[in-house]
């Protein structure tokens, strides 16, 4: 809903308007409602049907006028809902079944139930300063300027009946009312109006005047209190009352006097900004309109006795009050149960209120998601795959969002308020809450959303998405993103590589003890997934020359298995490597350069029991490097490529022609001899490169890994030396990095 300050129609100052019986004798527009005891509006069964954003601006015995959304207006009838389309800038009255059409100074006056023909008005003759304020029943409300020239306006009823304009001043306003400011409220066609004016030369006094219509004169004025331009105020045959306008804290309340009695009763409320008031016998009706921003106990409309002090809430939104007849409003607001609408507040059985739904919007006021937008799948290997989790509200409302884990329990979790545009949009970027790598797997997502005004339920929806990053071969949580292996004394640790060097923060990231025995290798390899499982494997060589598997388990906690024994001899090998496929087959493969210089293939096999086939001679001379790193593809090629570090220093590239050969040298960079380790880490930064990743001492882990991401361009595969963070868990502490 868009809620709306005032009731009534009102003018430009503040001034109280009302009318009492044989205002008009005949009138030419039949002035419907003429008594007081206008019958109560039986509610039809079902209720009517309004168009959605439809207003309340006018109400009688036999209809309503409604103000709809793309500027039009129209009355329609309670017995049979059928309804009138009327001009635009149309405007309706109380109690009355008159609506007003205005073009220029020319303003037309229908009777909406048939009994008489529309009726013209030309104010012109007041002057190009008259102004339109209100209708109480056929009869126009309007605002002139002074004829002395004085400050402020003198308020004039005219109305014409059989044809003839009749024009009647209202006499006995006060010399001081600045009518500048006046206000008509009109609250009865054929008992009291009521003006609201501000004092002259002092703005901090505001005045009502009671007006008997029938005569053109003020019967009662009296000062009202606490109140400025934006009061509401409403008149019945034995009470006045108003709510006040906010303190500076916010907080407001009812003021309710008898007729012609100096006596004012003041009764707090509570916090509001837009509150009205409307008298129905014996009982005051009030309410915040603004139902917006927070929660409220004014929200909605609530009945307070006048005589016993009893409260009855009857709806949980407002949007206006309208007097319908001594004993029943009209009110435009909705019910958590039967949604927005036009409602008749009337007695029940026991005297006290209650609502009946007249007419229907279709439109609820509890909140409702009206779109979603959620994958069904996410895969967080690049930058761009961030996941986008929208929900578009029918108000203003925040969100909890969860992402859960289904084997692990681990979730990520949001809370965001909505946008302008009633969305609620999170960006997954593959993270936990702890700033560790999302698993792959099958996730469960709850987002819960609650109304910001506090009307109605909170609101839930839930699903699943399932979460494949793939696997790579320096990943052992299953989650498609590298990890980084260091050996501190005979211990082995597994840190997960997007906390440590995407999301580094203060201190040292936590790691997994992937237990002792460690120091008994030499060579720690990363080349994939070698025995046929889903996971990737590590590959050890112990100092007797044995080489063994160590199954990836692809739980975080404990990301490997027992080792499984491969063969001995390999202690023939200064180096061996591997990182992926290099002979186009999808497996894993190794390289390894014995000590008299020549370089040797190892077809990976994909068997666990005997997983590299007979080792193929692919090259020689190899003697002169002190380091080889098999790199995943850098070069562009779909198998892998290869570096090598001389004894000065400088990395050679060999791009892989993926049959486990390589093609001819290409020197890529000097300096690499202050490096103890270069381990080919994988895509770190998600932009679809292998990258490498570098300590920067021998003997120990320095204190900032160097990161050299890659970019694909293999004449300079690397861009220049980054800091990746800090991963040390103590000084001192000697490690390797693999």
């Amino acid at each position: 809903m868009n809620p709306t300050r005032h009731t009534r129609h009102r003018l430009a100052v503040a001034v109280a308007l009302a009318v009492t019986a044989g205002v008009l004798a005949p009138p030419a527009v039949a002035a419907t409602g003429t008594h007081a005891e206008t019958a109560a509006v039986a509610a039809p069964a079902p209720a009517l049907t309004l168009p959605p954003g439809s207003r309340l601006v006018g109400n009688g015995p036999s209809g309503f006028l409604t103000r709809h959304e793309d500027g039009g207006f129209s009355w329609t009838r309670y017995a049979d809902g059928v309804t009138t389309a009327l001009p635009a800038g149309s405007a309706g009255t109380v109690r009355a079944d008159t609506v007003v059409a205005s073009a220029g100074t020319v303003h037309t006056v229908y009777d909406m139930s048939g009994a008489s023909s529309p009726v013209t008005i030309d104010i012109g003759y007041l002057g190009t300063g008259a102004t339109l304020v209100d209708l109480v029943g056929s009869t126009l409300v309007v605002s002139v300027p002074r004829a002395d020239g004085g400050d402020g306006r003198d308020v004039h009823l005219i109305s014409k009946p059989d044809g003839t304009i009749v024009d009647r001043p209202v006499s006995r306003l006060p010399e001081d009312a600045d009518a500048r400011s006046l206000t008509s409220q009109v609250d009865s066609p054929d008992t009291l109006s009521l003006l609201y004016y501000e004092v002259v030369d002092n703005g901090a006094e505001w005045h009502a005047a009671v007006v008997d219509v029938a005569t053109a004169t003020v019967v009662e004025e009296r000062r009202v209190a606490r109140a400025d331009h934006d009061t509401d105020l409403t008149l019945s045959a034995t009470h006045l009352a108003w709510a006040e306008s906010p303190a500076a804290n916010g907080t407001v309340a009812l003021n309710v006097a008898r007729r012609n009695q100096p006596e004012t009763t003041r009764i707090p409320i509570g916090y509001g900004s837009r509150v009205q008031a409307e008298l129905m016998g014996d009982w005051l009706a009030y309410g915040d309109t603004n139902t917006t921003s927070y929660p409220n106990p004014l929200h909605g409309l609530s009945l307070r006795s006048l005589t016993t002090g009893q409260t009855v809430k009857v709806l949980d939104s407002l949007d206006t009050i309208r007097s319908q007849s001594d004993t029943e409003l009209l009110v435009q607001g909705g019910t958590v149960d039967q949604g927005e609408g036009i409602y008749r507040i009337a007695p029940g059985p026991d005297g006290t209120p209650t609502a009946t739904l007249v007419a229907s919007t279709g439109v609820p006021i509890v909140l409702q998601v009206v779109e979603q937008s959620v994958p069904t799948t996410a895969d967080f290997r690049r930058t761009g795959g961030d996941v986008k989790l929208t929900w578009r509200f029918s108000q203003p409302t925040s969100a909890r969002i969860e992402l859960i884990h289904t084997a692990s329990g681990k979730r990520r979790t949001y809370t965001e308020g909505a946008d302008p545009l009633g969305r609620v949009t999170v960006t997954w970027n593959g993270l936990f809450d702890d700033f560790y790598t999302a698993y792959n797997g099958d996730y469960t997502w709850r987002m819960t959303a609650t109304p910001r005004n506090g009307i109605g339920p909170a609101v839930e929806r839930t699903g699943t998405l399932k979460v494949d990053s793939g696997q790579g071969p320096h990943n052992f949580s299953d989650s498609g993103s590298p990890d980084l292996l260091v050996r501190g004394n005979d211990d082995l640790y597994v840190f997960d590589g997007r906390k440590a060097l995407e999301f580094a923060h203060t201190g040292v990231p936590a790691a997994t003890n992937a237990g002792a025995g460690w120091a008994a290798y030499d060579r720690v390899l990363t080349p994939g997934n070698v025995s046929g499982s889903r996971y990737s494997d590590l590959v050890t060589r112990d100092k007797t020359g044995v080489l063994r598997i160590h199954p990836g388990t692809g739980d975080a906690a404990s990301p490997f298995a027992r080792p499984v024994r491969v063969g001995g001899g390999w202690n023939t090998y200064t180096d061996v490597t591997g990182n992926g496929d290099l002979d186009g087959d999808g497996r894993p493969d190794l390289v390894a350069a014995d000590k008299a210089g020549d370089l040797w293939f190892y077809k990976g096999t994909g068997n666990a029991s005997a997983p590299f086939a007979p080792r193929r001679k692919i090259g020689y001379g190899w003697g002169v490097y002190n380091k080889l790193v098999a790199t995943g593809n850098i070069g562009g090629n779909p198998t892998g490529d290869l570096i090598a570090r001389d004894a000065s220093g400088v990395l050679w590239l060999y791009l892989g022609k993926g049959d486990g050969t390589f093609a001819a040298r290409t020197r890529i960079g000097g300096g690499w001899n202050a490096y103890n380790e270069i381990v080919a880490v994988g895509d770190a930064d998600r932009d679809g490169r292998p990258d490498l990743l570098a300590n920067g001492r021998t003997g120990h882990l320095d204190s900032t890994l160097a990161l050299y991401r890659g970019t694909g361009d293999w004449k300079v595969p690397f861009a220049p030396r980054a800091g990746a963070g800090t991963i040390l868990p103590a000084p001192g502490w000697y490690t390797t990095l693999f």
